[in-house]
């Protein structure tokens, strides 16, 4: 029987399932033909999340702290180890810490396996630790010796060859997957309670990066250019900034439009009930977000930043500038008259996701890949061989 090709996935830890990228890492292990790989999670350190939770394949922990740590050579040991007991074929990792653990763990392992290097956004901005520094030293090093580069979005693929001089070849992308949500049973308790004429929804962690605060101000602009309108504000997330956020939407007196969720369990229950998608990010990968909202059949408005032009055009809503209030409202306002080129656009975002991003689309895509990269093992080994 042909040796079933073992893929581990190396990735700082699973926070949660509603995550993008540990979603989107989940679905792919659910997905893959377990006659073909064998999967194995390999996670720098526990969390809470995964102590409660059930995962969809076999998980390793390497108990790491911090590549300035102390202990951090005994993980590389541990790590190799597992490399070579588990006789791994591909490490795929994603987040910037386990970047260096896999890169390291290549360099210094006598176990052959292709290193494929996630890259899933243009950086954190604010958010971004300060530690590193020391990452950003070597990162050109560590990404010229990965086997490949897997990005989500061509403009992460653009910027990869333009600011940190990865060859074109070395690159490909794979754009996120996503299940149709089923239409929920019931209407949530919100949008009964409330009346609105226009409800916009965005859905978020409440970090700096995605900037609700500008969403805020874009709702007070809309408050004020179009008073007869009650334009309601949904959000779906949580984080550090939400106390922050409440108060400023009080300050800027839209607090009684503005509903905070927080991380509901299924966002699509509250997105086929609202007339439109917004994602205001300074910074965006290919966002999961977008893509619910489409598959959800609305219009969307997003800033012009990552590959969110490659999701949004005048075909299916608005991209605008990042961090402008103004032009987001106005945006919004010029979707708030029509219902019926709601509906056109939004019917306009089921079809781009129907074309390109659904499961069956994209797992093939990953299976070619990574079958790519044993069958140039195959052919080196033979070459030796003769």
């Amino acid at each position: 029987m042909t040796k079933k090709i073992h893929i581990a996935y190396l990735i700082d830890t699973i926070d949660s399932d509603k995550g993008g990228t540990e979603k989107q890492l989940l679905s792919i292990i659910e997905r893959l033909d377990r006659n073909m790989f064998e999967v194995t999670l390999v996670c720098l350190y526990e969390s809470p999340w995964m102590i409660r939770n059930s995962l969809p394949c076999k998980v390793v922990t390497l108990g790491y702290r911090g590549f300035l740590k102390p202990g951090f050579p005994l993980v590389l040991l541990d790590y190799q180890r597992l490399l070579r007991e588990m006789d791994i074929d591909i490490v795929q990792t994603f987040f910037e810490d386990s970047i260096f653990v896999g890169w390291l763990g290549k360099l210094l392992s006598k176990q052959q396996h292709s290193l494929i290097v996630s890259r899933r956004d243009l950086g954190l901005g604010s958010d971004e630790p300060s530690y590193h520094w020391l990452y950003k030293k070597i990162k050109p090093f560590v990404l010229r010796s990965a086997d490949g580069i897997a990005a989500n979005a061509f403009a992460i693929k653009e910027h990869i060859v333009r600011y940190e001089n990865i060859p074109l070849e070395n690159i490909t992308v794979i754009g996120n997957g996503l299940d149709f949500p089923m239409l929920p049973p019931d209407c949530p308790v919100l949008f009964e309670e409330y009346r609105a004429d226009l409800w916009i929804g965005i859905v978020a962690n409440l970090k700096p990066v995605k900037r609700i605060d500008i969403l805020l101000h874009a709702l007070a602009e809309l408050k004020t250019s179009a008073p007869r309108k009650i334009i309601r504000l949904v959000i779906l997330g949580d984080d550090r900034l939400r106390v922050e956020l409440q108060r400023l939407a009080d300050t800027l007196d839209v607090g009684d439009r503005v509903h905070f969720m927080g991380a509901v369990a299924n966002v699509s229950d509250y997105l086929h009930h609202i007339d439109v998608g917004v994602l205001c990010s300074d910074k965006e990968g290919l966002s999961n977000a977008i893509l619910e909202y489409m598959a959800c059949g609305l219009p969307v408005v997003a800033t012009a930043v990552g590959g969110n032009s490659e999701l949004v055009d005048d075909t299916n809503g608005a991209c605008i500038p990042p961090g402008n209030a103004v032009a987001l409202a106005n945006a919004i306002l010029s979707l708030a008259d029509s219902q019926e080129l709601r509906k056109k656009l939004g019917g306009n975002s089921k079809r781009k996701i129907i074309e390109k991003f659904t499961w069956g689309t994209i797992m093939p895509q990953w299976e070619g890949y990574y079958r790519s990269f044993c069958d140039r093992w195959d052919a080196i080994r033979r070459n030796h061989a003769g």
